[in-house]
């Protein structure tokens, strides 16, 4: 009986210690600004997925404007990950890291002239072209 209640005991407080070290990355200023550029990404993919309605258009810019208000705020960041290199390495990360978000701002900017010129096609693209640039950064500069 002691040898489950040990066991149980260990397993609580691998489960505590798990979810306190997570809760701590999800609390960098970085994550709060990626976690927020995400939740607009994905209302506006969600909503690009069925075709884009002429209808939704102001809803639209307010999704991309608050996505290139937190990629501008993260820009001078530096990803959780690169505390973890040695200072060269850091350094490089830093400005890889910068250059990719400079290029999403610009994709952002893109695509925010699209909708508001009513230009859905391109609009489209430009999604398209953020998703890439969103996947490649998160494989490049989040900890796995």
């Amino acid at each position: 009986m002691t040898h489950y209640f040990k066991t149980i005991m260990l397993l609580s407080l691998a489960c505590l210690t798990a979810g306190s070290t997570f809760a701590e990355d999800e609390d960098t200023p970085l994550a709060k600004e990626m976690s927020a550029m995400n939740t607009a990404y994905r209302s506006l993919s969600k909503a690009f997925r069925s075709g884009p309605n002429p209808d939704q258009r102001a809803e639209y810019i307010a999704q991309v404007e608050t996505i290139l208000e937190h990629a501008k705020a993260s820009v001078e960041l530096v990803p959780a990950l690169a505390d973890t290199l040695a200072p060269e390495q850091k350094n490089s990360m830093r400005a890889d890291y910068t250059a990719a978000m400079q290029k999403s701002i610009q994709t952002l900017e893109q695509l925010l002239a699209a909708l508001e010129a009513q230009d859905y096609a391109a609009a489209t693209e430009r999604l398209v072209q953020l998703k890439k640039q969103k996947s490649a950064g998160h494989q490049r500069f989040q900890e796995d």
